[in-house]
């Protein structure tokens, strides 16, 4: 018997997975439930691998997204710096150009109101640390401006012209123990000279010693050196040095103008030189 079922072994379990396939396909046919044992283990291996690949193909897209996200906020925040950077810019610009704008109005104003010709010129240039102090303008020959001529600001006196050349001029500074221009105080009137101090004020001499000078007076052009309109604002009396002796007294002054801080001035022309009036025709007896 042992030895039939070894001869016959292949065809006895083929036969037997037949008649137990046969017999699977009746009840599945007619039952409402399928039967499928093998597709049930199968299921339950094949459900937790399902669900852990899922959780991390959702992981993996998550940080995709996260990353993708990322790249895209960096992109747009470098855009945003970009951005306020140049409307920082533009900002300055504008304010820029708005602060010449409200200069040269003032100027404009500040020219119709002097009674002489002028010139508006930009400052080119500063030598502050030389033997004069003198700025450099971008006005010359060629615009009108001559030496000896006065240059002022909306603030007040800036200097006079000392050297010109066809398209550009140097004013020596009223800061420069050089110069020198013939002044009033205008509480009292009093008369003096404001020259340049050795630091960066002025010094207001040949005051008579009868005169009363305050701290906090204001000193303003005389208009009587033929160069400044008169009226113009020099500076303030900040010190008054003690000095007992001699017929004059000083005071520091302290500048109207900071010519550092000075962009556009005008150029004032001189005033006009009176003529003599003509002689008288001479009579008949005085030519003979």
């Amino acid at each position: 018997m042992l030895t039939l079922l070894r001869r016959h072994s292949v065809l006895i379990t083929s036969s037997a997975l037949l008649l137990l396939s046969l017999g699977l396909l009746v009840a599945n046919a007619r039952g409402p439930r399928r039967i499928d044992p093998l597709g049930v283990v199968f299921l339950e291996i094949v459900t937790p691998v399902a669900h852990a690949f899922n959780a991390a193909a959702a992981g993996l897209g998550r940080r995709w997204r996260g990353y993708v996200d990322l790249v895209g906020v960096r992109q747009e925040r470098e855009w945003l710096r970009r951005r306020v950077r140049d409307l920082e810019a533009a900002l300055d610009r504008k304010a820029e150009v708005s602060a010449e704008n409200e200069r040269l109005r003032a100027l404009l104003r500040m020219r119709r109101s002097l009674p002489r010709r002028s010139v508006a010129a930009r400052i080119t240039g500063a030598d502050a640390g030389g033997l004069f102090r003198t700025v450099t303008i971008g006005k010359g020959e060629r615009d009108g401006v001559t030496k000896g001529m006065a240059v002022v600001a909306t603030g007040g006196v800036v200097g006079q012209v000392v050297t010109t050349s066809p398209h550009a001029a140097r004013v020596l500074l009223i800061v420069d123990p050089s110069s020198g221009v013939d002044a009033v105080v205008r509480r009292t009137r009093a008369r003096g000279i404001v020259e340049g101090g050795a630091r960066a004020g002025c010094v207001l001499k040949f005051v008579n010693r009868r005169e009363e000078l305050r701290v906090g007076d204001r000193v303003v052009t005389s208009g009587r050196d033929g160069v400044y309109p008169p009226g113009l604002p020099i500076g303030t009396v900040v010190g008054l040095p003690r000095e007992d002796r001699g017929l004059f007294q000083t005071a520091e002054v302290e500048p109207a103008v900071d010519p550092s801080r000075l962009d556009e001035v005008l150029v004032v022309a001189a005033p006009p030189r009176e003529e003599p009036p003509p002689a008288a025709p001479r009579g008949p007896r005085e030519q003979g």
